[in-house]
């Protein structure tokens, strides 16, 4: 890629200032955070940025895929950046280099044969995800949610399908027990009945028990579901049972609002997490003789 001045480049392809007009507000800012991470890698390279070849073009965008898990239209975008930054420089990328073609293509094939995996969620931001949720009922309630899902491992069916006693209603599909030491869930599975200890944190605001707790009591739950529907002003529990699409869109929006994976495009940043990111928290199976008892001790272990 060897450098060109710039009516070189005018006689070829629209001037820098031509692009600028052309690329949105949020492009621009992409772009100039593609360069900033690639620039980045070179340094950690020792590779000036401006002089990298082929080889190290191809290098960087298969290292990016493979780490970041970003889709391979997310790579193809990153490398339009990369072109980009280096034309307003006043350098040529070579598009159809075939080392780059090879690269991407390459990627395109390994990310379409790829099964989709939702990424687990740390700690650390559970924490953050529940320090976003209002004080109102509604954010009380779901509150619960995410914690009581991190903590227990729980799905969504796990949670929603949650009565306040045996029995209360036929949709049904656990139950819960409070007691000093925490909560113990009976939850249907396919292979039978298995059981949910969560213990108490060490925080009220982060603490699954005492979270659900309040959440019972100030939504006025005597049987029935553990999880209700709210009014529109969040502020009154209804009677009917909520719907299991809610956890996903609760995972996704407290992820946006805490701020995770903030270095993706928000499309990328949603399609890292759903329910099942709850599921894949921090609950431990322990084999004991009725082979259905799933112990979850790691309440306070983890900083809750």
């Amino acid at each position: 890629m060897p450098p060109k001045s710039h009516s070189q480049l005018n006689n070829e392809e629209p001037s820098t200032s031509e692009f600028l007009q052309d690329l949105s507000e949020n492009t621009r800012k992409a772009y100039a955070t593609d360069w900033a991470l690639f620039t980045r890698w070179c340094r950690m390279q020792g590779i000036p940025p401006l002089s990298a070849t082929p080889d190290h073009i191809a290098r960087y965008l298969t290292e990016i895929s493979a780490a970041s898990g970003l889709s391979s239209a997310s790579v193809r975008r990153r490398f339009a950046g990369l072109v980009w930054n280096y034309h307003q420089r006043g350098f040529r990328l070579d598009r159809n280099s075939p080392l780059i073609t090879a690269a991407l293509s390459e990627i395109t094939t390994n990310k379409s044969c790829a099964a989709v995996t939702k990424d687990a969620i740390t700690p650390h931001e559970i924490r953050a995800m529940v320090a976003t949720l209002p004080f109102d009922l509604r954010g009380l309630r779901d509150r619960a949610i995410l914690l009581m899902g991190y903590i227990g491992g729980l799905g969504r069916s796990d949670l929603i399908g949650l009565d306040l006693h045996q029995n209360d209603t036929e949709a049904g599909t656990g139950w819960i027990d409070l007691h000093s030491e925490g909560i113990l869930l009976t939850i249907k599975s396919k292979t039978g009945w298995r059981k949910v200890q969560i213990s108490c944190g060490n925080t009220d605001l982060t603490c699954p028990v005492y979270t659900l707790s309040q959440w019972l009591h100030f939504a006025k739950i005597r049987s029935g579901p553990v999880f209700v529907r709210t009014s529109r002003d969040g502020k009154r529990a209804l009677s009917t049972r909520l719907n299991d699409r809610h956890i996903p869109r609760l995972v996704k929006s407290t992820v946006l609002k805490a701020g995770i994976r903030a270095d993706l495009p928000e499309k990328e940043r949603l399609a890292l997490f759903s329910g099942h990111s709850l599921k894949k928290g921090l609950s431990v199976s322990v084999d004991q003789s009725s082979g259905n008892w799933i112990e979850v001790n790691l309440t306070k272990a983890a900083g809750f």
